[in-house]
């Protein structure tokens, strides 16, 4: 039976990792009608993607608080509701329904994201970059069904634009239902540690921690430079005279491209034992497509735009493997993911913002990508000094003694 449990722990992962993105990507296609269904400002309307990236940075630290307070399951369990249900208020209440709902969807989000590398670490701690790469890989999978399916998906159910934002409360209830079967049917017989509070053994942010600024800055950074690329790559090219259609293909193209490094590189950081090359040679694609942005955009845009891609799935990835491993035991994972997606988000938050500024200084894109390439080279830097002396993978750090005695009572595979 224990077989049994494990594969329906692993599917809950992925699936709840899967709708960590999808109440943030649904929204771009639908801003011109939600703009003009309740005539927002574009002030108002670019609200709508950046609330929830703040409430991921804002509430990152709410997680090792519930953790160590109610236990990781149970944390993980409410912030999976959160999304449903945040999701689901945004088809009602009108404007107010819709910003609520998209706040509330993104509290969830926070929390959810930072308990997910807790929960891996402390249930395959032999596996954590393979495990860390398949959820990585099911997060960017979904932001890139909810971008490219929410329109179509309007258009084939004949309803409004609002209606359209709750059907992504569906896969959420799948995923929390699956997740609390996962721990309600454990085959092994035995509860798992992470349904229960832990709170003496649960530290709290490591903000004296260099190891954990260096782990927090690499993540901010890699993150910054993502939904700098995000928000200006499509009006780059369309600047450069390509249709609205070709550039929204671009976007589809850098997103596709990210699932495939997103499982990839954590997977062959594991079994050669190091990440650092790996570090190396992700962000190393990023410049490099940044670059060619720059200095050659219409020499091969579609070429970039999956470079681009290639080396931010391999960045966020290699981050959050990086970011699991620098926690001394699993329990104080969550409070390392806390400190990284608090201060991680909120500069990534900042990133768009500033591109977008340098772009209205300079009158053009030029100087934004040549910029974001510099920005990358120290995102670089930052990078492969976050993987630490070592720089080893295949064993994380020593476990504290309470994790010690839950492996020893099989509850890690």
């Amino acid at each position: 039976m224990h077989w049994r449990s494990t594969a329906s722990w692993f599917a809950a992962i992925v699936l709840v990792a899967a709708n960590l993105r999808p109440a943030v990507t649904s929204v771009p296609p639908l801003v011109d009608r939600l703009t003009a269904t309740f005539g927002l400002s574009a002030i108002a309307a670019g609200a709508l993607t950046t609330l929830p990236v703040l409430a991921m940075g804002l509430f990152a630290p709410v997680a090792p608080l519930a953790a160590r307070r109610f236990g990781d399951s149970a944390a993980l369990a409410v912030a999976v509701g959160l999304i449903a249900v945040g999701c689901a208020a945004r088809a009602t209440g009108g404007v107010v329904g819709l910003y609520a709902g998209t706040a509330v969807a993104g509290v969830g989000i926070a929390v959810a994201g930072a308990l997910l590398p807790s929960l891996v670490r402390a249930r395959v701690p032999d596996r954590i970059g393979p495990v860390t790469g398949l959820y990585t890989a099911s997060l960017i999978g979904g932001a890139l069904v909810a971008a490219g399916g929410t329109e179509p998906l309007r258009a084939a159910l004949d309803v409004s634009e609002q209606a359209v934002l709750a059907v992504w409360a569906l896969p959420a209830l799948a995923a929390l239902v699956l997740w609390l079967a996962s721990r309600i049917l454990d085959g092994s017989g035995r509860p798992d540690p992470a349904d229960h509070p832990r709170s003496a053994t649960r530290p709290g942010m490591p903000w004296r921690s260099g190891a954990a600024w260096l782990g927090t800055l690499f993540m901010g950074l890699q993150s910054l430079l993502f939904y700098a690329v995000l928000a200006w790559l499509a009006a780059d090219y369309i600047d450069l005279r390509l249709s609205a259609e070709s550039a929204g293909l671009l976007l589809a193209v850098f997103s596709a491209t990210q699932v495939i490094t997103a499982l990839a590189m954590p997977i062959v950081a594991h079994r050669t034992g190091v990440i650092r090359p790996w570090i190396a040679l992700s962000v190393g694609l990023t410049v490099l497509g940044l670059l060619l942005v720059a200095l050659v955009p219409l020499a091969a845009p579609w070429a970039w735009a999956g470079l681009l891609g290639l080396g931010m799935g391999g960045n966020l990835a290699l981050a959050l493997t990086v970011l699991t491993h620098l926690a001394p035991t699993p329990e104080g994972a969550a409070a390392y993911m806390g400190m990284a997606f608090f201060i991680g988000y909120l500069l990534a938050a900042a990133g768009p913002v500033a591109a977008g500024a340098l772009h209205d200084a300079t009158g053009g894109f030029t100087a934004v990508f040549l910029a974001l390439a510099a920005l990358g080279v120290a995102t670089l830097v930052v990078g492969t000094l976050s993987a630490g002396p070592g720089d080893r993978t295949a064993t994380p750090a020593p476990m504290s003694g309470q994790t010690s005695q839950n492996a020893a009572n099989g509850q890690s595979v």
